[in-house]
């Protein structure tokens, strides 16, 4: 009787100690999960831009970075622009981003991250085919919501780095805000975003994409140019206006004829480069009016900054080259280190600056 007490109490302390050994591998997993994850999440991108001291620069707007952020993979992520996602969250934090028509006379938007802090991303919506141009170029893991179905078929046929919602992983990287209505309720966050490139195994790894020029004192502009106004469709809902600003020398964003705010701070998006991108006139595909915009070829375009305009030319002859800016003596257009907006404008729309 006794050996048989003395038997059930090794196994339960047996029993308790297994517990505990589990609970603290658990705890320690967990702890060097956070440990990975945030790295870098407290670094930002305000750096000293002076081209004498930069050593190292973000690939996508040419900001000085620190050492420990030079291997900042991009991540793209497909922006709700629905009314009823209006103002989105985490845009003034991009590094790049672009926007063009959708069906219906919409437009939706790409937003390009680096290094961010953004507490809150979003709307995430869905995949269209044309913006995967503009991923595969800068090899970005692109971030979205399903998609159409040529869209879907693409991010095979691309071999895009598909950080895909609609999938068994998706919860590990977004999440719904039960405070607004779907679709318009789809959100990520700057951490989530950290553990999606460590998952990915790109945490550690260098982005190759060509990058395009930077220089502080970029002044191939010449024209100056305070407005901008873009008329993307019939809907004067998503009619875009950039006003340069001479205090900080930024172009604030309007839509529908007001200011374009950021829910993260409630203050107006501003870009320090402006590209108004000219591409063929849209095709309508289907009944559910989705869009065939070619991406490929050459063009016109015309380039904001400072408070001027460039005329120029773009190019890019496949999916995986990068669209390079020529000016009209066909010289490579240089930037000014900062975040860009790329307006794509099918067709002949009205693009008024002044």
């Amino acid at each position: 009787m006794k050996n048989n007490i003395f038997k059930n109490k090794k196994n339960i302390f047996a029993s308790l100690g297994l517990v505990f050994l589990i609970l603290i591998g658990g705890i320690l997993f967990f702890y060097n999960l956070k440990q990975k994850t945030t790295v870098n999440f407290e670094v930002l991108t305000t750096q000293n831009n002076d081209a004498k001291d930069c050593q190292i620069k973000n690939q996508l707007n040419g900001v000085c970075w620190l050492e420990e952020q030079k291997n900042q993979w991009p991540v793209a992520i497909m922006i709700d622009n629905h009314p009823d996602a209006w103002p989105q969250f985490g845009l003034s934090k991009a590094s790049l981003v672009y926007s063009t028509l959708v069906e219906g006379g919409a437009t939706r938007i790409m937003a390009v991250f680096s290094v961010t802090d953004a507490l809150k991303i979003g709307p995430v919506r869905s995949a269209r085919p044309y913006f995967l141009t503009w991923a595969k170029e800068i090899d970005a893991l692109y971030g979205h919501s399903g998609g159409s179905f040529e869209a879907i078929e693409k991010i095979k046929k691309y071999e895009i780095i598909n950080l895909e919602e609609v999938s068994s992983y998706g919860p590990l990287y977004f999440y719904r805000d039960k405070s607004k209505t779907a679709p318009h309720n789809l959100f990520t966050t700057a951490k989530n975003l950290y553990l999606a490139l460590s998952d990915f195994s790109l945490a550690s790894s260098t982005p190759s994409f060509v990058a395009w020029k930077f220089l502080t004192d970029a002044n191939m502009t010449t024209q100056p140019t305070s407005n901008i106004n873009l008329d993307y469709s019939a809907l004067d809902l998503f009619d875009v206006a950039y006003s340069y600003n001479t205090t900080t020398d930024m172009y604030l964003r309007f839509q529908n004829k007001k200011p374009h705010l950021d829910a993260l701070n409630d203050k107006q998006i501003a870009a320090q480069t402006v590209i108004v991108q000219f591409v063929p006139e849209e095709i309508h595909l289907d009944a559910a009016d989705r869009l065939q915009i070619d991406t490929l070829g050459e063009g016109r375009a015309l380039i904001f900054y400072h408070g001027k305009q460039l005329v120029a030319r773009w190019n890019k002859k496949t999916v995986i080259d990068r669209t390079i800016f020529y000016t009209e003596n066909n010289t490579e257009v240089v930037f000014p280190p900062g975040n860009i907006w790329v307006e794509v404008v099918p067709g002949k729309r009205d693009v008024r600056v002044d």
